[in-house]
């Protein structure tokens, strides 16, 4: 065949091959995000950044490479994964397009622990871009809610933890804020919306609740997960339909958590049991963006020694495959 047929072959192939690029126009209004973590190009890549070089003195430690492991080498396999979609590709994180796209806008981000962790991510990603920062326990911030709330998933008595309020302003203007609270109650995300007045358009809102809703806690009488689902509704219907602002709502925290019993694992045989398996059980729901990586706290860091296992939390590098996937969504 000649040579210039054969490359017209081969193009075409490619343009049938090639998948689209992991847009918020090609994924629509509520993607459904499946896909696999799959090996890094380069078989030397641990992750975006190095953390304990290369982020702001004030994020929280959560870096698994840095806590102490006995499975060094199954952590370094965990880090060299990224997340490759079946339907769309992702592109890598790029601060420079990050930052054109962001420029003068503020992003809000309000959960609970998971949302936290992907503040500290984002501030790790964005750090040569870095103009002032800060992150603090909520009682010693500036933000002051006296009030206890209560919510539907507690028991009679107990409250809301308040957890993490930050703020960091990035060169080009974009200003990013945390709000961390357990739980959501909406007299208290009035409460904490307030001062940012209303929300309009070039705002950018994410938000995540789950954490503290599992779906299979031996520990909890309370049943949780239908109180997640009641709450997500009223969320979702009662809030963030009627904003204006681009508002990003990660759906799957409250059924994915794995763990002898998924959530916190405080009994001492149970703790035993995860401690010689040597990692945290993914997940057996079939949702496949967390069926791979191991990578949990209670796997490799906080907690691993004692009888306090936390499944719910992740190591940076998941939680930054997460922002990866909101650059791709927003810019």
């Amino acid at each position: 065949m000649r040579p210039d047929l054969v490359k017209c072959a081969q193009d075409q192939a490619h343009h049938l091959t090639r998948k689209a690029v992991c847009s918020g126009q090609f994924l629509g209004q509520s993607p459904l995000f499946k896909g696999e973590w799959v090996p890094h190009e380069e078989p030397s890549f641990q992750g975006l950044y190095k953390k304990q070089s290369e982020c702001p003195a004030w994020v929280q430690g959560w870096d698994c490479q840095a806590d102490g492991t006995d499975h060094m080498d199954m952590l370094e396999k965990e880090y060299n994964k990224v997340f490759k979609p079946f339907v769309c590709d992702m592109r890598q994180w790029d601060l420079q397009e990050f930052v054109k796209c962001t420029a003068n806008r503020r992003m809000i981000m309000v959960g609970d622990m998971s949302m936290q962790q992907m503040f500290d991510s984002l501030a790790c990603l964005t750090r040569p871009a870095l103009k002032s920062g800060k992150q603090s326990p909520w009682e010693e911030s500036d933000l002051k809610l006296d009030k206890e709330y209560t919510a539907r998933s507690l028991a009679p008595g107990v409250h809301v933890k308040k957890k993490f309020v930050g703020d960091f302003l990035l060169d080009n203007g974009l200003n990013v804020y945390l709000r961390s609270f357990n739980v959501f109650n909406l007299t208290l995300w009035d409460d904490v919306m307030k001062p940012f007045g209303e929300l309009q358009a070039d705002d950018i809102l994410v938000v995540n609740f789950g954490a503290w809703y599992p779906r299979y806690s031996v520990l909890d009488p309370h049943h949780p997960w239908p109180a997640w689902q009641k709450d997500m509704k009223e969320l979702l219907m009662e809030r963030l339909a009627g904003y204006k602002a681009r508002t990003f709502w990660r759906s799957y925290a409250a059924a994915h958590y794995g763990g002898t019993n998924g959530t916190n694992t405080f009994e001492e045989e149970a703790a035993k049991e995860l401690k010689a398996g040597g990692v945290c059980p993914p997940t057996k729901l079939g949702e496949s963006w967390y069926e791979e990586p191991n990578s949990h706290m209670g796997s490799f860091g906080h907690g691993k020694d004692g009888h306090n296992l936390d499944c719910r939390m992740y190591c940076s590098n998941v939680v930054d495959q997460w922002n990866v996937l909101m650059f791709n969504l927003l810019c």
